[in-house]
């Protein structure tokens, strides 16, 4: 058993994800594939949270935009993991499956219209790779945009017969997966037992320490064979880390290697894997969070895209922060209790850069603008 205090805890899981290290990131395929996946969203008031968990690992903002767009060959394709995400494609065979799941007991989404299905297939023999807006699009906004065609494109990429692996203008980019997947990997059948222990030690050196339940939720496994696979898995040694009720796990390889730089600061995308499960965000930082883009404007505690702020190893607040148009905008920050309001200043001229402002704007972080975090 493996003893961990809270403050070595942070620095594992810190090293693990690739934060704050004295080594410079290796470009974002590289950065990708020691994540596993890095989770999409649609929000941009700053940059997509995709770019976002490229750029604070210190991945050229270049770079981060190329992996999705136009990298030739591909390097990634899209498909649920953790949630929407952007997968290595050497783990294609990892998700197989979640493909035949999705093909032999169906999906919890809309309807699916056979002869749509029957569209999507022939278009895309013909024309090779299409956008939902090349089928007509999609009526409503948001999450409610909905047509034949895109639940069609979006069932054949669940099952395995369409994939993604490029983005054209923000939209999904699709094709036959005969066309998208290379041979290899299309034929490497394994069994559901091998996915889910492949994935589990991925999720685990991604983590470097963390609790069954934080494994099992980086690709949304199921807890008990998760426990199984890591009693079996030479990687993951029992530890115990101060404070936690829980058992914990920890990368032997992640124990090894925790060189973090203490006087970094670098502000968080809400969904970087680092935090996206909130509950060990509470047991590793000691704070609460909650997303408040789908919240009234009047009822924010802090702001639309509020980002955590990571100081060396510690969460010491969080600033929300628009750019638009060569200009920021500070919404709202919040100091955690103790810590120093200066991080988020070195946070605000850092999201300034990634933004494109041309002035970072003052504010006063003296006194947090709604309390402490929460």
């Amino acid at each position: 058993m493996h003893e961990l205090s809270l403050r070595e805890a942070r620095a594992v899981a810190v090293s693990a994800q690739g934060l704050h290290l004295s080594t410079p990131a290796q470009g974002a395929h590289a950065t990708l594939r020691a994540l596993g996946c890095i989770q999409l969203d649609t929000i941009n008031v700053v940059r997509r949270s995709h770019e976002l968990v490229q750029l604070a690992r210190g991945v050229a903002p270049s770079d981060a935009r190329r992996l999705i767009d136009d990298a030739d060959p591909p390097v990634l394709f899209e498909y649920w993991a953790h949630a929407a995400s952007l997968i290595p494609l050497e783990l294609w065979p990892l998700f197989g499956f979640r493909r035949r799941h999705y093909a032999t007991r169906g999906w919890s989404g809309p309807t699916v219209d056979p002869a749509a299905c029957d569209d999507v297939r022939a278009v895309l023999a013909e024309r090779g790779a299409v956008t939902i807006s090349d089928l007509g699009g999609a009526q409503g906004s948001g999450w409610e945009r909905s047509s034949v065609h895109k639940w069609a494109l979006e069932w054949l990429l669940a099952t395995g017969e369409v994939a993604c692996v490029h983005r054209r203008g923000w939209q999904r980019l699709y094709q036959l997966t005969e066309a998208a997947i290379p041979q290899d990997l299309r034929e490497r059948d394994l069994s559901p037992a091998e996915c889910v222990r492949a994935l589990t030690g991925t999720a685990l050196r991604a983590l470097g320490v963390a609790t069954a339940g934080d494994i099992a939720d980086y690709f949304r496994l199921p807890v008990k064979q998760v426990t199984a696979c890591l009693g079996e898995l030479e990687d993951a040694e029992p530890a115990r880390v101060e404070g936690w009720p829980e058992p914990a796990w920890a990368s032997h390889l992640e124990l090894h290697t925790t060189a973090v730089i203490k006087d970094t600061t670098t502000p968080l995308s809400p969904f970087d894997s680092l935090i996206w499960h909130r509950p060990r965000m509470r047991r590793l930082f000691g704070v609460e969070y909650l997303l408040e883009a789908y919240k009234p404007a009047r009822t924010r505690q802090c702001g639309y895209f509020g980002m955590p702020v990571l100081a060396g190893t510690e969460i010491t607040g969080r600033i929300a922060v628009r750019v638009s148009k060569g200009h920021a905008h500070v919404e709202g920050y919040q100091v955690a209790d103790g810590h120093d309001p200066d991080h988020l200043h070195s946070a605000l001229r850092t999201l300034c850069e990634w933004g494109g402002a041309r002035e970072v704007p003052l504010f006063s972080a003296a006194t947090p603008s709604a309390g402490a975090v929460s």
